[in-house]
This record gives structure tokens, C-alpha cells and sequence, in this order.
């Protein structure tokens, strides 16, 4: 009888580990789930430099170093003067504002540049919804992912992406 009780004991405790155990797993996955949900999607790394929407975009330029073509594309609709510096793969659009040029569109211009969950221009639209989830919105071959005034565009034709578009929408 006491043999009994004893296996019964032991049996309960592990029981409690395993629920306990569970429990904390379950926490630290709710954790992460929020971190991603709060980590920012609205940025690229091309040559080692972070270029990230809604910054300030001189650091960024300079280190980026000398473009291979600079565009002033003046005043469009009304929100400020764009620029446009276009590097070897990619093409970056700056807003200038009161305190300085400001990053308000990143396009990817070849599929040699990834987006941080390694979606690139020839990358399978399934490649997009596994990495990225459900857009904000699926219309006319793009899909759309929004955060406030931030937006991630994928342009898939054929089922492949096509083109890759981060802008600031005003």
C-alpha cells in the first residue's frame, strides 16, 4: 500500500512539472508572438545599412555613399520636395521636411535584396503570406501590409513577386 501511494505521489508531481512547464511555454510563446507583432517590417538592409522608413535619411545616405543616379522629382501632390537616389539594387525616395530629408519610399530593384524575412523579387507569393502572415489587403495581384501611415507592398504576377515597395503614405 505504501509502494501504492508512493507511485501515486510521484505520478501527481510529474504531472505538476509537466503542467507547470507547459504553462511557461505557453507564456514565452505569447511573449514572442507581441515582440513580433511590435517589430517593425518597415525597413531594408542593403550593404550593411539599415534604411528604415519615417527616419531621418542623412546618416543613411551618407553611408550609403554615392548614388548611381540622383532625382529631384519636386513637389508631387502637394507634400514636399522628393528626392530619389537610386544605388545598384535598390532605390530610395526621401521627403524633405523642416529638420531634413525624411525616408518615404524604399523600392528593391532586383532580386539580389531581400526583405528581412527574406522575401525578394522572384519569391513566390505563398513565400510572402508564409513569411508576412495576411496582408492588410489581397487586390489586383498586391498584397498590402499597413501599419499606420507605413506601408509594405508586394506586387506578384504569375504567383512570383514581382516588385517590392516600402512607402509612407501622407
Amino acid at each position: 500500500m505504501k509502494n501504492f501511494r508512493r507511485l501515486i505521489c510521484v505520478i501527481l508531481a510529474v504531472a505538476c512539472c509537466f503542467t507547470a512547464l507547459t504553462v511557461l511555454s505557453s507564456c514565452n510563446d505569447t511573449e514572442n508572438n507581441e515582440q513580433n507583432k511590435n517589430e517593425s517590417i518597415f525597413y531594408v538592409v542593403y550593404n550593411g545599412v539599415k534604411i528604415e522608413l519615417d527616419k531621418k535619411a542623412d546618416s543613411v545616405l551618407q553611408k550609403l555613399g554615392t548614388p548611381k543616379y540622383e532625382d529631384n522629382l519636386g513637389d508631387c501632390g502637394g507634400i514636399g520636395v522628393q528626392m530619389k537616389y537610386t544605388y545598384g539594387d535598390i532605390a530610395v525616395n526621401t521627403l524633405k521636411e523642416e529638420d531634413g530629408e525624411v525616408i518615404h519610399k524604399i523600392s528593391l530593384i532586383y532580386d539580389t535584396v531581400s526583405t528581412p524575412k527574406g522575401i525578394s523579387i522572384g519569391s513566390s507569393e505563398q513565400d510572402v503570406r508564409d513569411a508576412y502572415g495576411k496582408p492588410t489587403s489581397d487586390d489586383n495581384g498586391k498584397l498590402l501590409y499597413k501599419k499606420s501611415d507605413l506601408e509594405l507592398e508586394f506586387t506578384v504576377k504569375d504567383g512570383s513577386v514581382s516588385a517590392v515597395n516600402y512607402r509612407r503614405v501622407r
